[in-house]
């Protein structure tokens, strides 16, 4: 029942990816630390969206879907999109990939790979940029704490600053989060930078 509904939610662990063993996971769950769960997903005409909420000055969250998409954010509220399964919010870390050399490869948000050209998103305060998805095309779900990601504050003349005192997604407790994998460069180890894999 369990594998049912993470391949429902696009959760199951990496094909290859390193199990752990029960003892391990024992472990983890007597001190309360979450299993990686990691996802693929592919994305026909994937674009990061630049959400705005309804009212003045905030700019809620990074959010990635597939283009044709784009006409649920006319109907549906941060949270209901957050929830839905074929869309995800820009991760925000720089995790390991299970099974693989944290100090060689990391998952990064994918706003780096977003295209310069901003678009209407339709809904009159939303705008988009076609995500430049690296071969073969897919990218990494993992599930995360919703109270992570916090409200993007307009800042006059400075863009966006993130407000850390404010949960930009109080209905919800976990989200799920999109990440490309990407190879850290000898000089560039520890600070979570690096070419995307191609």
């Amino acid at each position: 029942m369990k594998s049912l509904l993470l391949f429902a939610l696009g959760l199951l662990p990496v094909v290859g990816a390193a199990q752990s063993s029960p003892r391990a996971r024992a472990g983890r769950a007597a001190t309360g630390e979450p299993q990686p769960y990691v996802g693929r997903v592919r994305l026909a005409e994937p674009v990061l969206v630049f959400y705005r909420a309804p009212g003045a000055g905030l700019a809620t969250q990074q959010l990635v879907m597939d283009k044709q998409q784009l006409p649920l954010l006319l109907t549906l509220t941060l949270e209901e999109l957050a929830q839905r399964r074929g869309i995800f919010v820009d991760g925000l870390s720089n995790p390991a990939l299970p099974g693989t050399d944290a100090q060689k490869f990391r998952l990064s948000g994918p706003s780096l790979l977003a295209g310069s050209e901003r678009r209407p998103a339709g809904d009159g305060r939303s705008t988009y940029a076609r995500l430049k998805v690296p071969a073969p095309g897919e990218l990494y779900v993992v599930r995360e704490p919703a109270e992570e990601y916090r409200h993007f504050v307009a800042a006059p003349g400075q863009g966006y600053r993130i407000d850390f005192q404010t949960n930009g997604l109080p209905g919800i407790d976990s989200v799920r989060a999109i990440y490309t994998l990407r190879k850290i460069d000898v000089s560039e180890r520890g600070a979570g930078e690096g070419a995307t894999l191609r």
